[in-house]
């Protein structure tokens, strides 16, 4: 406590200073306040952060697939000739497929192993001995890693 004195030297008031641990101390009302405060929160709490996870939405995806079926009027001219044997075998036309963005040209040599043809035209001597066989393909380009190939037009040529 502390005593304020007059002029002359007579207590004039009497004041009670709060001290840093009086400061700490809450009255009883407070605490009631601040225990039913953290109940509520408990109590409500999960309840908000339920409420945060309960959301939906609804949204379409298109999902379809694409039959490219074997060109229609595709033209292919083989022939294997002596002396050699030299192979020529030239794509006269690619014919048709709905919705393709390009075709593929392919050959196989009697082992069935693919060999580099370009341009629609593959040739070569000595060509190996057995049944040569070539194909062209529409192709439907998704993107650079996702080309959809169709039903090969086939036809073989012997050597």
């Amino acid at each position: 406590m502390e005593w304020t004195i007059g002029p002359d030297r007579k207590p004039l008031t009497l004041r009670r200073t709060r001290s840093t641990a009086d400061v700490a101390k809450t009255p009883a009302s407070g605490r009631v306040a601040a225990i039913l405060a953290a109940a509520a929160i408990l109590v409500f709490a999960p309840g908000i952060a339920q409420a945060a996870f309960n959301g939906s939405d609804n949204a379409q995806m298109n999902v379809g697939t694409l039959n490219l079926p074997a060109p229609t009027g595709a033209s292919v001219t083989a022939t294997c000739t002596s002396p050699g044997p030299v192979l020529l075998i030239t794509v006269t036309s690619y014919g048709n497929v709905p919705r393709a963005t390009s075709y593929e040209f392919t050959v196989l040599d009697p082992n069935g192993t693919a060999v580099p043809a370009a341009a629609g035209t593959y040739t070569t001597s000595p060509a190996a001995k057995g049944k040569w066989t070539y194909q062209i393909r529409g192709l439907y380009t998704v993107s650079s890693t996702n080309v959809w190939k169709g039903q090969p037009f086939q036809g073989t040529v012997r050597c």
